[in-house]
């Protein structure tokens, strides 16, 4: 009998399933006839593991069918891949040139009912310091007879968790994240309506990429009538605010368990006519945990804003040589914190600029 090597042909963006082709046909299928492995499997390359807490942590999760679950989990293992794991990878380019990650984690149902690990298991995150989330990608087999590889990729998409844990049940499941090469991830998140839970990886860092909390950024911004106008953006202050800052708002339960925090930005006009000053809209809040804030949308007739979070001209326009402070509230779920502040100009080809979090 033939043995047919499993090789990965495409792989696509976070939460979507990737094909794992394992090269079956006529007789030409597989050169290697023998028991033994092909030459590719001989040379596979090898993960490195990173040091990471693994401490077990308590979640209430709360399904789909709105039925709570009480579970413990943790982080047990987190490998760092290579390009060569992906060499026979048809990358989609939301992910080309990253780097493959083997998350691995436990999860045990310390309640009385069934619960879906699978759920469980997708709201684990990977995280640069930056707060950029990785991408997480999954992957199935063309040909369930193929013989496996040796990879760390095939290995890791080999470990799965059964589909249902009953009461007292534990089990593992890895996942392939992708980071952006030459980055190192900072945290392991899990993220419920109970809060978030975060497991520190050491030796992770900003990069060189995430601008001083004060620094200016001359950036182009394209306003309502589609000219662009030079602009120059400095964050002033990322805070939290108090108890009771939000108490004229309507707020449903889950944001009121949030916790508030207020982000300023000044932004001068550098153009030669008036600007309506529309910018907050591409001010966004990252989270240790890898999550994306934007901006609460709150109304209040006759109002620039709660109190310590006014807007000046918020219904003006900023005039040639003028700068206008405008302030954002942003909603971070309990056990996450604020690690940066991104601007993402509405000009063409503009890259978002980044600020570490004051």
């Amino acid at each position: 009998m033939q043995r047919v090597s499993r090789r990965v042909s495409a792989i696509a963006g976070a939460g979507v399933l990737a094909l794992l082709l394992t090269g079956c046909g006529g007789s030409d299928t597989s050169k290697n006839v023998s028991g033994d492995k092909p030459k590719a499997d001989q040379a596979a390359s090898t993960a490195t593991p990173l040091t990471l807490d693994t401490a077990p942590r308590r979640a209430h999760y709360t399904d789909r069918g709105k039925k709570a679950h009480e579970l413990t989990l943790h982080p047990t293992l987190l490998e760092l891949g290579s390009a060569e794991d992906l060499k026979d990878v048809r990358l989609d380019d939301d992910v080309r040139g990253m780097v493959p990650h083997y998350l691995t984690v436990s999860i045990t149902n310390t309640g009385s009912g069934e619960v879906q690990s699978a759920q469980v298991v997708n709201n684990f995150r990977l995280a640069l310091a930056d707060g950029t989330a990785g991408e997480r990608v999954s992957f199935f087999s063309s040909n369930p007879l193929a013989s496996p590889g040796s990879g760390p990729l095939e290995t890791c998409n080999g470990t799965k968790a059964p589909s249902a844990l009953a009461a007292g049940q534990a089990a593992t499941e890895c996942r392939v994240v992708m980071l952006p090469k030459d980055t190192r991830p900072a945290t392991v998140s899990y993220s419920d309506d109970s809060g978030i839970q975060m497991w520190k990886v050491e030796g992770a860092d900003t990069g060189s990429s995430v601008l001083p909390s004060d620094k200016p950024a001359e950036v182009t911004w394209k306003d309502a009538r589609d000219k662009e106008v030079p602009l120059t953006v400095t964050p002033k202050s990322v805070r939290k605010a108090g108890p009771d800052a939000l108490a004229d708002y309507n707020l449903n339960a889950r944001q009121k368990a949030a916790t508030a925090y207020f982000v300023t930005l000044q932004y001068r006009n550098n153009g030669t006519s008036k600007l309506y000053p529309g910018m907050d809209r591409a001010v966004f809040l990252r989270t240790a945990s890898g999550q994306t804030l934007r901006p609460l949308t709150l109304i209040a007739i006759g109002s620039n804003g709660p109190k310590g979070c006014e807007s000046s001209v918020p219904y003006g326009m900023v005039q040639p040589g003028k700068s206008v402070r405008q302030c954002g509230v942003y909603l971070v779920s309990k056990g996450d914190k604020p690690v940066a502040v991104t601007f993402s100009s509405t000009a063409d080809g503009a890259e978002p600029v980044t600020w570490k979090a004051s």
